[in-house]
């Protein structure tokens, strides 16, 4: 059985596509988007919620197999052969801005500034290449259970600025809580899930290739890779907080505005995604004079969500300052590239918006003997220090580097990934033609697997490759006669009920007319015989694509003429 994987061209339909639908698909598509969001179902909405709907089921079927056809809706299947259904990440976006007001906005945006309650951290992308330049030099070997060495959590725990109070209001499963701290797990479930590094042979190692294009990446890119990640892995399944999450980001104004939160119902759990939106460094929590939730972004968010191929040649030429003392100051516009550099041949002593490396000969020897030459260093430092490198410091590092003349080099991965991400990757092979073109995909698929336990994961499902009928069809349709569904006629009272009690076995509606007036019914249930009645739902405003109803009983005297209500592409 082959897993689920996403479709390989990335598919976008834009509020331009979905203004395209046919309004019952837009009823349809927006009742299944409020109650599920993207969480997999199994099953459609009951005769009774359609009904509110102002639509029958036969017409939410149909609907329903033009949009997964028209692909608004995937599948997948079970083990044992039941389908799931589920809306792509990538259409959420969309259908948040399409249905804001059907599901309920719960962000607006405040024009008063709040009191922080939570500041928002460095972001967690440069702390991604503090932990895998860190498992580069000193490995990350497994116990025989397959768990990490309890001397090696604790060192993870604290070479980094996130702390588990960052995450206490997630929730978040997984196995081995005992051992691992609520933040080395989500670190360590990031590089596995970004695949940048995978358990192998008795460690967790690095996935060269796959580290070498992350490299190439910009901040943005990264932050977005991340988000992604946190949004799926992290965020509670609950169809109402996924809403929530997208409006954040979708109809949030831009970054460093607040945003009030208004859901009173749902806030202790809010609450804890904000709280860990300030931890991965994506915003700031606060409240307002009332006590009430609000954030803002420190990131532009509308770049942290679903987008076509993106080009990648974003300028960001920022570098460091050299201080005779060796200590480095980097602003947060220094580049991955300059941040890599520096995690091979200097220590981190702080990080902040403005962090701080410190050169020392350990680290600097260190990146010699594993495999970086002297003069290239010197040209990577002479490269990014914005004003220049000290004398003092320039004849240290050449003092220093004289001690490893001697000693043979090794050439490894870490010599790999620093060339690949200065532009010197020996094999270009290594680079995917989307890379080399100015365009990445995703680092994040549902597929990769990680430490945390995803509710409601589409994982290890067989991805549904069938057909879909383009006609829908009712059972015994072309047993009945034409004039039933084609044309406004009065019928004998046995008859109208044979009509009436079709509309009910096949879900359909029924349109009724008296004296020019017309009327549509989703009829429900047909009692007596001769003198027989009619209940079910009645369209109010006398139009089939109302969805405004009310419960009515109906007898055949209230009528003159009647027929079927049939899906348009049963009878074309």
């Amino acid at each position: 059985m082959s897993s689920f994987e996403p479709i390989d061209e990335p598919l976008v339909l834009n509020l331009d596509s979905w203004s395209k639908l046919a309004s019952v698909e837009q009823k349809v598509l927006g009742a299944i988007f409020h109650k599920h969001a993207g969480q997999p179902f199994s099953s459609l909405l009951p005769r009774e919620q359609w009904a509110i709907e102002g639509l029958s089921v036969a017409e939410a079927n149909s609907s329903f197999a033009s949009l997964r056809q028209q692909r608004w809706i995937e599948s997948v299947y079970k083990s044992w052969g039941e389908r799931l259904f589920y809306i792509p990440a990538s259409l959420m976006e969309t259908l948040t801005i399409a249905y804001a007001q059907r599901v309920g906005i719960t962000v607006k945006q405040m024009a008063q500034h709040a009191h922080v309650l939570q500041e928002g951290k460095p972001d967690t992308a440069a702390e991604l290449l503090h932990l895998i330049a860190w498992i580069e030099r000193e490995g990350l070997p497994l116990t025989g259970k397959g768990t990490i060495h309890k001397k090696s959590v604790q060192k993870l725990s604290v070479i980094t600025v996130l702390s588990s109070t960052d995450f206490e209001g997630l929730g978040i499963r997984y196995d081995h809580s005992d051992l691992y701290p609520t933040h080395v797990a989500i670190l360590l479930d990031l590089l596995l899930s970004l695949n940048l590094v995978q358990k192998s042979d008795g460690q967790i190692q690095i996935v060269d290739h796959r580290l070498q294009k992350w490299l190439q990446l910009s901040w943005r890119q990264m932050h977005r890779e991340i988000y992604q990640a946190c949004m799926e892995r992290y965020g509670e399944a609950e169809p109402a907080l996924q809403h929530f999450r997208y409006q954040l980001a979708v109809l949030a104004p831009e970054k460093n505005i607040w945003c009030h939160i208004e859901n009173l119902e749902l806030k202790p759990r809010i609450r804890g995604w904000l709280y860990a939106l300030a931890g991965w460094g994506y915003g700031e929590v606060g409240e307002d004079q009332s006590g009430a939730l609000a954030f803002r972004w420190l990131i532009e968010p509308h770049s942290l969500l679903y987008r076509e191929q993106e080009m990648v040649s974003e300028a960001e030429p920022c570098g460091f300052y050299m201080q005779p003392d060796f200590e480095m100051l980097v602003p947060p516009e220094a580049g991955p590239d300059v941040i890599w550099m520096l995690e091979q041949c200097a220590e981190r002593v702080t990080r902040d918006r403005m962090s701080i490396y410190r050169m020392t000969r350990e680290r600097f020897i260190s990146a010699l003997a594993r495999g970086y030459e002297l003069h290239e260093v010197i040209e990577c430092l002479d490269q990014y220090a914005l004003t220049g490198i000290p004398e003092n410091v320039r004849i240290a590092l050449a003092d220093w580097g004289k001690e490893t003349d001697a000693a043979p080099l090794t050439v490894n991965r870490s010599m790999k990934v620093m060339e690949a991400s200065t532009g010197s990757a020996d094999d270009p092979k290594l680079l995917e033609k989307d890379v080399l073109s100015g365009v990445y995909s995703s680092f994040y698929t549902p597929d990769n697997l990680g430490l945390v336990d995803v509710p409601a994961s589409l994982h290890g499902l067989e991805r549904d490759h069938s057909v879909i009928e383009k006609k829908f069809s009712l059972l015994g349709f072309e047993e009945i006669p034409e004039t039933w569904y084609k044309e406004w006629r009065r019928y004998h009272s046995s008859t109208a009920r044979q009509i009436a009690a079709k509309a009910i076995e096949w879900q359909t509606k029924l349109g009724i007319q008296q004296e020019n007036q017309t009327q549509y019914l989703i009829p429900h249930q047909v009692e007596g015989h001769e003198q027989w009645t009619l209940s079910g739902w009645c369209m109010l405003d006398s139009s089939e694509n109302t969805s405004e109803t009310e419960w009515r009983t109906f007898s055949p005297s209230e009528w003159d003429t009647m027929r079927l209500i049939l899906p348009d592409d049963v009878i074309t």
